[in-house]
C-alpha cells in the first residue's frame, strides 16, 4: 500500500512540474514566408545593432514536416519540425553568461499543427527565464 502512495506522489511531483514554470507562452498562426519577431532586451548593454532581435517564419510544408527559418542576433538557423516521433520542438539558449546551465534562460519553438485548408502553421513559442533577467516584446506579425 505503502508503494502505491510513493508512487501516486511522485507521480504528481512529475506532473505538476510538466506544466513547465514558462515565464510567457504565446502562439503565433502563420501564413508562409509570414514573419514573427521577438524582442529580448537583456540585462546588459547593447553591443551590436541586431542584439536580442529573433525572427522566425516557415517556408516549406512537405510530407508533414515544417521546415523552419530562425535568426537570432544574426545567427540564422533551419530546422526541420514534425508533429510525429516527437520532433516538433527545438530549443534556444538566450544567453550564454551563465555557469550552471540549469539557470540559463532558453525559448522553446513548438510546431504544434499546420492547417491545410487555410495554408497557416501554428507555433507556440515557450520562454523560460529562472532568475527574470530578461524582457520580452513580442510584434504582431504583418499579415
Amino acid at each position: 500500500m505503502s508503494r502505491w502512495i510513493g508512487s501516486l506522489l511522485l507521480l504528481c511531483t512529475f506532473l505538476s512540474g510538466a506544466e513547465g514554470g514558462f515565464e510567457l507562452t504565446h502562439r503565433f498562426t502563420l501564413k508562409k514566408d509570414q514573419p514573427a519577431v521577438i524582442e529580448i532586451r537583456k540585462d546588459t548593454p547593447v553591443t551590436y545593432a541586431k542584439e536580442g532581435l529573433l525572427t522566425f517564419r516557415w517556408t516549406l510544408w512537405q510530407n508533414r514536416r515544417l521546415v523552419l527559418l530562425l535568426d537570432y542576433e544574426g545567427f540564422k538557423h533551419q530546422y526541420i519540425l514534425e508533429t510525429k516521433f516527437g520532433r516538433n520542438t527545438t530549443e534556444l539558449f538566450l544567453t550564454g553568461d551563465y555557469k550552471r546551465i540549469d539557470r540559463r534562460p532558453f525559448l522553446l519553438l513548438t510546431f504544434e499543427k499546420f492547417s491545410k485548408k487555410e495554408r497557416r502553421a501554428t507555433i507556440t513559442a515557450q520562454l523560460h527565464d529562472p532568475d527574470k533577467r530578461l524582457e520580452i516584446k513580442i510584434k504582431k506579425p504583418k499579415k
